[in-house]
């Protein structure tokens, strides 16, 4: 099914470069952070090609990012096998929460809490590559998941937080607005935190007040000394006589034994109010004022935090096929599965279709890529062995005939690599002595047949020529995301500003604003 590319988080007002003061002509620039030393985290572009650069520039080596364009299984089989995991972007609402918790995380499965904001992209990651048996992680992710394998989720999510070495990787595709507004992000949140403290600690204060005087003991009224006087009061209105009320309507008769008698009349006038008046209970007839929201409750649902992007990974993991949600306390089973059954994809393709499905009706952005095996690491090392070959069937014709090459089907093109090649990432060490595939050939076949060798090296020829074209295509596909990445991490917007300021001096910036 067709999706919408996931995109950035709502833009906040752009920061000014610069804020007037009180003096005419002086202004006080806003720092740019420095990307190496600051702790915070910026939102990352759901771009495969910026999920790769991360990946080897942490040293994994073997899996690579792929956008999915369809859940479809003829899709899925067009994309490097096996599939290790997906990533599903998704505008994040309250709504998305588990439905059932679980109550722990199983020791086989490597998973961290997001305890930091905007940084769910690096912990997808992180919770899918610690989870990949065999994968090749490098030095620092290797240390990083050894050093918190015994670590609860929070805990890790701490560790994260504090890992420097991925966190710098991860904020160096910033531009430098998304710097100051990830910490105007921060400095409100902050703000925003103080209030509800503010505000819960003067509700308790409150509440604490009113506490003390309802258990604080009333002081009795002063008993009237008999001889007393008091001055005697005079006003000019009349006094208005009390009407007297009959001994039978002021003194109900509510004798239980008395059977046959009617109840005992209410006063007209005595009304459930009044009674309750009577026994110090004062209750208004009007209608009860709407509650106002708690404040503290509502702070604590931020509107813009609920809006922002987020990644969840979905992966299999020791038969189980698991939810990885760096905002749930721990992972979810979403079913086992078995390699008999279709494989994981069967059991992750219905959830994931019903909420692509959800978020297409409610207009919601979502995307989808999939961690998959990097075929580059198989070419190459298709390729090596190729190479090895026909070196080796090369030494073996020698050794029979000085002129083979000159025999029909012995010829070598230009293109074909005998030795090692930059361009394709082959090096002396590649080529070193090692059992090959010809000197298997000769344990079953004759090694003085000349033409039954010459024949087999012309089939090792041509098969070189499409791992030559595979390895060529996944080292250019390496060389464009590094080239997007390079134009994500240039500055240009130091360079429009300089050339904006350059075009007023010269004042020609007011009259292109007015064309």
């Amino acid at each position: 099914m067709s999706q919408k590319r996931g995109s950035k988080r709502k833009a906040t007002k752009p920061t000014p470069a610069a804020a007037t003061n009180g003096d005419t002509g002086h202004t006080s620039k806003q720092t740019v952070p420095d990307r190496a030393t600051w702790p915070g985290w910026v939102e990352m572009e759901s771009e495969p090609a910026f999920f790769n650069v991360m990946l080897t520039e942490m040293g994994v080596q073997g899996v690579k990012v792929q956008e999915v364009y369809d859940m479809d299984e003829a899709f899925l089989l067009t994309l490097p096998q096996p599939i290790h995991a997906l990533i599903f972007l998704f505008r994040y609402r309250e709504t998305d929460g588990p439905q059932k918790a679980p109550d722990s995380c199983p020791k086989e499965v490597w998973f961290a809490n997001q305890t930091p904001d905007f940084a769910c992209a690096t912990f997808a990651l992180l919770n899918i590559v610690n989870n990949i048996p065999g994968l090749n992680l490098g030095p620092e992710p290797k240390k990083f998941r050894d050093f918190t394998q015994d670590m609860d989720p929070l805990s890790r999510g701490d560790a994260v937080d504090s890992f420097d070495f991925v966190k710098r990787i991860h904020n160096s595709f910033a531009r430098d607005n998304d710097l100051l507004q990830a910490d105007m992000h921060m400095k409100g949140k902050a703000g925003k935190f103080r209030k509800r403290q503010a505000i819960a600690k003067a509700k308790a204060t409150k509440a604490a007040k009113k506490f003390e005087e309802l258990a604080a003991p009333k002081t009795p009224p002063k008993e009237k000394s008999p001889n007393a006087t008091q001055p005697t009061r005079s006003s000019a209105r009349a006094k208005r006589p009390t009407p007297r009320k009959s001994l039978k309507e002021s003194i109900p008769d509510d004798d239980p034994d008395d059977e046959d008698k009617a109840p005992s009349k209410i006063p007209a006038k005595a009304t459930p109010e009044k009674l309750e008046q009577s026994n110090g209970l004062r209750r208004s007839k009007r209608d009860p004022k709407p509650r106002k929201p708690d404040i503290v409750s509502a702070a604590q649902h931020d509107p813009d935090d609920e809006e922002g992007f987020h990644f969840v990974a979905y992966m299999p993991i020791k038969g189980n096929v698991w939810r990885l949600d760096g905002l749930d306390r721990f992972p979810q089973v979403v079913g086992p599965f078995s390699e008999e059954t279709g494989g994981w994809i069967q059991i992750a393709r219905p959830h994931l279709v019903g909420r692509m499905e959800q978020y297409a009706a409610s207009e919601i952005q979502f995307n989808l890529m999939a961690i998959v095996h990097d075929p580059f690491i198989s070419e190459r090392a298709a390729l090596v062995e190729n190479v090895r070959t026909l070196r080796a069937f090369g030494r073996k014709l020698d050794a029979m005939s000085d002129d083979w090459g000159e025999i029909d089907g012995a010829e070598t093109k230009k293109d074909v690599i005998l030795t090692e090649s930059a361009e394709f990432g082959v090096t002396a060490k590649d080529l070193e002595a090692l059992e090959t595939t010809a000197d298997k050939v000769w344990k079953t076949e004759e090694e003085n047949d000349l033409l039954k060798l010459i024949q087999l090296r012309k089939e090792g020829v041509i098969q070189q020529a499409g791992l030559r074209a595979a390895v060529r295509d996944s080292l250019q596909a390496t060389k464009d995301d590094e080239e997007k990445a390079r134009h994500r991490r240039h500055g240009y917007g130091t360079f429009v500003r300089s050339w904006l300021g350059a075009l007023a001096e010269q004042g020609v910036l007011s009259p292109l604003i007015e064309d």
